[in-house]
Parts: structure tokens; sequence; C-alpha cells
């Protein structure tokens, strides 16, 4: 089952995309995969949304169109080759509009409407108001999935606290937020202020949503308020500024007369503010018993409601109360169920039937990459995936790309057996621009960012595989369980909410920008099990995502065969004692500010170890006192760590460091990156190195080790001698027939 969704233009701050993110949640918690396209395409947002010409469907597909008044979508809803929905978000009554410019264009819209009833298979409406218009209109199958809001993006300590102070008042505060459009009716705000400043002359007025200097509408209402103080047209703001639009406030007020739903009545109830709002459409509907609502716009008594509202009074009290009852209505989970009868209507649920069980469970092992490419995740993968193959019936679902800085498909794509195992590989859409991922990175990273910038950053990472999220969509009921590796990238983020408890995700998390972007929470919540590599990450895990799926520390085992150093300086021609690095060689590893401190020590000190990097190099590094080995097979690897005064680890971003482990098991310290609390905690707790912060303390570190390196070594054989395969696959095994027996 495939579900696409078309919107007529997508932006940052549009309503009807916002809610097409929110939906494409739904449908991904559900397990059903789909992309998003738009007519126009705004915002940078190119690699989230698709350009509509991109649009392929095959017969039992289902796309859904956000209906737009005057939209050419809906003409082309109506001859797509499969099946096909109308969402409806809009509102067309003539009554609130008699005799204005737009009766012709709300004539157009119901039009519209209506044409498209003979030619869908489901419509959804966000309110019971609007689906009404639906079944007026002629459409027979229609559900209600209301719009939800995740409370927990609109917390307080989310808000911008330089804006907040800037927009506080001593008085009542009155907040509206919405474009700045005739039907929204603010010259009517503007009536209202003019008389709460009768009572309260503090009194202020936020209006928050875009606008155009120069259309006529917008001149009016800045005429009018040229007379009255504290009017502040903020204009488009972004989120962390909303939160504080809202919670600068005391009272949330909308004279709007055209809301299908209303979003920003429920920000406002999610930010612990009062509403109140001309109960006009769904607006009623919306607030359900919660906020207060008045039928006739009677300025003086509305005046009477705000002053009554903004003060600590009871009233303001029992709202509050009856609007925190409300958010839980209009939950994630409430929309879920609504949507997911919905769609029953289209695809009839299919019985699953459950198997007896088996000798060998069947397992998908979810990550990015897999076979002939360095990294700790995807070697972790690899372990886990070899050595459990005689106990599950595995089937590796990844890419077709060797290069993660690129995602460029280098391997061939379909089913492969590799080294006796099952190996699914699937092409990536497009390549990766990491200058462009920079750049995002960069206005993103530290920022309060709404779901739809969090999903465009999960875009702009990569990789993009729709075709292997196809494939969980389809193929679910194929796979007994799952082992997913690596947080960070779309296949857990978009993937675990798909696949959610048969799932066992070893995150692999690191304390790095984007592990604190609120959109991870389906990988570490919605899993079956968190498999930890280490006490440090299961306590940053725990931490930012409290509501945690059930976690464990695991690891991995170590294993390394006989080494012979002498070999590794005659293949590669040393002379001199060095110090080893092996990995991908890129600044994200740490590399530039190694070779710095090292090439300062040389500089300083003939006596210094030279420097060893085996890997690929993605950008030139100083060659002074620095041997380049390149990529190296692994017994070389084992080798030049045998042969190592001190293995190296410069990365600030570690779960585990697989090469730490391997370095203990060979006798070998650890000089390790200090600002990393996984590489501190290891080298602690296995007493076997080092670590250093900065230039100077590199050096002592690494003098440290060069003094004691017996001693140390034999402390870190002791560690390794811990870390043992068979207790890993133990636990691995366990979680897993955990998931086939359906405990909970």
């Amino acid at each position: 089952m495939v579900v696409h969704q078309v919107v007529p233009s997508f932006s940052v701050g549009d309503a009807t995309g916002q809610s097409a993110v929110h939906l494409r949640l739904l449908l991904r918690r559900l397990g059903i995969h789909g992309e998003l396209f738009a007519v126009d395409v705004r915002d940078d947002l190119d690699l989230l949304v698709h350009d509509l010409h991109a649009l392929r469907v095959a017969p039992d597909d289902l796309v859904l169109c956000h209906h737009a008044i005057g939209s050419e979508l809906a003409a082309r809803l109506m001859h797509l080759p499969c099946k096909r929905g109308v969402v409806y978000h809009n509102i067309t009554p003539e009554r609130f509009y008699p005799d204005t410019p737009l009766t012709p264009h709300l004539r157009m819209g119901r039009a519209q409407l209506a044409a498209m009833a003979g030619h869908v298979d489901l419509a959804i409406g966000v309110s019971e108001y609007n689906a009404a218009e639906m079944r007026a209109a002629g459409h027979t199958n229609v559900h209600v999935v209301p719009l939800f809001l995740e409370p927990e993006r609109f917390d307080a300590k989310l808000a911008d606290a330089e804006k907040l102070s800037q927009w506080r008042g001593l008085g009542p505060t009155m907040v509206f937020v919405g474009r700045v459009v005739p039907h929204k009716r603010f010259e009517h705000l503007l009536e209202l202020h003019a008389e709460v400043l009768k009572q309260r002359p503090e009194a202020r007025l936020l209006l928050v949503g875009g606008y155009g200097e120069g259309e006529p509408y917008f001149r009016s209402l800045k005429r009018r308020a040229e007379g009255l103080p504290n009017v502040h047209f903020l204009g488009r703001v972004n989120h962390a500024e909303l939160i504080s639009a809202y919670r600068a406030s005391t009272v949330f007020v909308s004279m709007s007369e055209h809301e299908g739903f209303g979003v920003p009545l429920v920000e406002a109830m999610a930010c612990e503010v009062p509403v109140l709002a001309f109960a006009a459409a769904a607006v009623a509907e919306t607030l359900g018993k919660a906020g207060r609502v008045f039928t006739e716009k009677n300025y003086p008594a509305v005046a009477e409601q705000v002053l009554a509202l903004s003060d600590a009074s009871a009233l303001r009290a029992r709202v509050l109360t009856a609007q925190r009852k409300r958010l839980g209505e209009l939950s994630a989970d409430a929309a879920q169920r609504k949507l997911a009868a919905a769609l029953e209507t289209v695809f009839p649920a299919k019985k699953v039937l459950r198997a007896r069980p088996r000798r060998r469970p069947r397992v998908g092992i979810l990550v990015q990459r897999f076979g002939d490419v360095s990294g700790g995740a995807e070697k972790h993968a690899e372990e886990i995936a070899t050595r459990l193959s005689g106990s599950w019936d595995i089937t590796v679902l990844t890419t077709c790309a060797r290069d993660h800085l690129t995602w460029a498909n280098e391997l061939p794509a379909g089913l492969h057996e590799e080294q006796g195992l099952r190996i699914h590989r699937f092409p990536t859409a497009l390549p990766r621009d990491m200058e462009r991922t920079n750049a995002v990175g960069r206005r993103f990273f530290g920022k309060t960012l709404d779901r739809v910038r969090e999903e465009q950053w999960i875009a702009e990472q990569g990789p993009l595989v729709p075709s292997l999220f196809r494939h969980l969509s389809e193929h679910l009921n194929d796979y007994d369980g799952f082992v997913g590796f690596t947080y960070l990238y779309s296949l857990l983020a978009w993937g675990v909410p798909m696949i959610g408890s048969r799932t066992l995700v070893v995150p692999t998390a690191h304390d790095e920008p984007p592990f604190y972007f609120p959109v991870y929470a389906d990988v570490f919540e919605r899993a079956r099990a968190l498999l930890c590599n280490t006490p440090e990450e299961m306590t940053l895990i725990t931490r930012q995502y409290p509501k945690h799926a059930r976690a464990r520390v695991v690891g991995v085992g170590v294993e390394t065969p006989p080494a012979d150093a002498a070999r590794f300086k005659r293949k590669y021609r040393l002379e001199r004692p060095y110090l080893f690095y092996v990995g991908r060689l890129e600044t994200g590893k740490g590399i530039p500010e190694l070779v710095r401190h090292h090439a300062a020590w040389r500089d300083r000190d003939a006596s210094a170890p030279d420097l060893v990097l085996a890997g690929h190099a993605s950008y030139d590094i100083d060659p002074r006192h620095v041997k380049l080995v390149g990529r190296i097979p692994d017994q070389d690897k084992f080798d030049a760590i045998a042969g190592a005064t001190a293995v190296v680890i410069p990365s600030r971003y570690e779960s585990l460091s697989l090469l730490a482990l391997e370095s203990f098991a060979q006798g070998t310290p650890v000089l390790g990156n200090g600002e990393s609390e996984v590489l501190k905690g290891q080298v602690e707790r296995s007493g076997a190195g080092a670590t250093y912060t900065d230039a100077t303390s590199f050096v002592a570190a690494a003098r440290r080790i060069i003094s004691q390196r017996a001693q140390l070594g034999a402390s870190g054989r002791k560690f390794a001698a811990q870390h043992t395969w068979s207790s890993v696959l133990g636990i691995y095994r366990d979680e897993m027939e955990q998931i086939t027996r359906g405990d909970a």
C-alpha cells in the first residue's frame, strides 16, 4: 500500500503543507509509504517535496489531493490511473461573503469540489464542518480526520527568549496568527483593540502572519492602526518566535470567518493561552468544550471577555484546564485511528496470518550502507548479520551507495548473495550535495524548528531511497522482525515509524546537533528495544528522550586475529615509532584537528612519533610527518594496531569506538578525544589509554602513553576479554525471540 499526497504549493509556514507532512507521519505509523508532491515548491524544500511532474503511480496506489480553490490539481487528480482521494481543508460558504470579489472564487471552489465527487474513492475532511460540505457536493465515502498538534513542540523552553521579553507587555496582550487576508478579519481585531484600550491603555495587539507591503488590504489595515497604540504587525516568524508570540500574550483572539479547522487555535492552547474566538465555520467544533466562543461581534462585550481571560482569574484557570483536556483529544494517536478507518474503506485490512514458529526467524537488517565500506555502524551491522546468519534467516536492506557523503549508486541494485548473506540493495533517488547539506546544518543546528524543517533536514541528510520504503510498506509481513542501525539517517528516521514494535534499534547515538531534533523521537520511542553500545550512549538518550523504548547496553564482541607488527612496518616502509588511525579521513571525524596537534608537536620535538592515517581521505591533508596509506585490508589494520605506540581516535562523536576495543584486544593503548563522553568512558573503564582536549593535552597524553605503554596495554587486554561475541549475540537472539513470540 502506497499513499502519495499532492498539494498546490509548498512553503514553510503554509498550513496545507504542514498538514500534509503531519498526515505523512500518520501514514508512516500505519506502515504506509508515500511521497509529497507539489505544483510549486519553495523555501529549499525540493528534496522533501517533489515537483508534481515527477509523480509516478501504480494502479493500487492512492493519491490524496489537498484541495485548494482554483488549483489545477483538481483536474489532474481525476485523470490519474490509480485510486484517488481528496483532503479538504477549506470552506466556501457565501453567507460570509455576500456580493464581494470573493464570491465568484467561492463558487468555483464548490464547482471543483462537486466535479471531483464522481472520480474519487475517498474524501477526507479535517472537520465535520467541511466534511458536511463535501457530502453536500456529492461525495459519498467521506471521513473526518482532524488535524493534530505535537504539544511538546510548543514548550516554553523552546521560545526565543529575546522576542518573548520584547513582545510581553505589562497589561492584556491579544495575539492572532494567520495570513493577512480579508476573510481573517484583521480590521475587526483592530476594532476590538480600540475597545480594550478604553479600559486598559497599556494593552497590546500582536498580529502574526505574512503580508505584502503593497497589498491594498494591508495598506488599509496600517492606516487604521496608525491611530491605535501598541499594534504590532510581526509578519512571518520562525518557530521559536511563534512560540514567543503566543507565550507573550494573555489571550488568543480570532475574528476569522473562514476556518475549516483552525490550527492556530490549537497552537495557542498548547502554549497555555486562553482562546477567544468568533464561532464561525469549524471554530466551535475545533475548540470542543474548551476556550470561549462568541456569536456576535459586539466589541464592548468581547473586550470584557478579553480582560477577564487576561487576568489571573478563576475563569482563566477553568479555560486553561478545559484546553489541556481538549489537546489530549486532538492527539496524533486519535487522528491516526480515524485515518486508519478511512483507509480501510479503500484498502481492506489484510488478515495477518501468524505462521507457526520457525527455527530461524526472518529478520531484516536495515542499514544505510553494507559491504565494502568503511564505517563503525556499517561494520557493526556486518558483524551482526554475519554472525547471526546461522540463527536467523537474514535479508540485509540497504542502498547501492559506498560513499555516505554523496550516496552515489556504485553497487548493483536488486537481490544478491554475498559472502553467504542475502542482500537487497535499493538505489538512491538523488546524490547528496554536501555543500548544500552543510549549509542547511548551519542554518538549522541549535535552533527551534517546526516538523517541516526537521523533515527537510532528514531529506537533506539522506539517503533518499523511496523504493526501499515502498518495499517495507508492501512486504512488512514477510519479516518477523528487524534490526536497524544508526538513528541519524532516513532509513531509521522514516523507517522505524513504519516497522515500529518489531524493530531492535542500534542507535549509535552521540552528542551532535541533529540528535536534539524532536523528529527523531519516533526512532527512540517506537522501537521494541534500543540496543546501546555504551552506558554513556544510554544516558544521553534517556536525558533527551525520557519516553524511549526499553534500553540495554549491549555493545559488540571483540575478536582479533594474530598480528605481526614487523610485517606492517616492512610493507609500508615505516622506520620510526608511530601513532595510528584507521577510518574515514574527514572533518567530522576530527582529522584536521588531529593533524594540526601532531604537526605542532613534531615541529617542536623531533623525537615525537609519526602519524599514520589509513582510510579514504575526503580532503587534502597536510603531509608533514604524516604517512597516508589509503584503505588497507583487515589484516594490515590489525598488524598496524599491534605495532603502534598508540591508536589515536580524534572524533568528538562516538556511540562506541570499535577501533578502541580492537586496540585494547591487541594490547595497544588508545589516545582519545576527551570531548567525546563515550571515548572518555571507554578509556577510563579500561584503564588503557589517555584523553586530550587541546594541543597541549594531546602531547601530555601521548607522552604518558609512551612512558606507561606496557602497563596500559595489559589493562586493555583484560578489559577487551570481557567483550565476547557469545554474550552479545545471546542478547540479540533473546530480544528477537521476544518479538517473534509477540511478547509485550
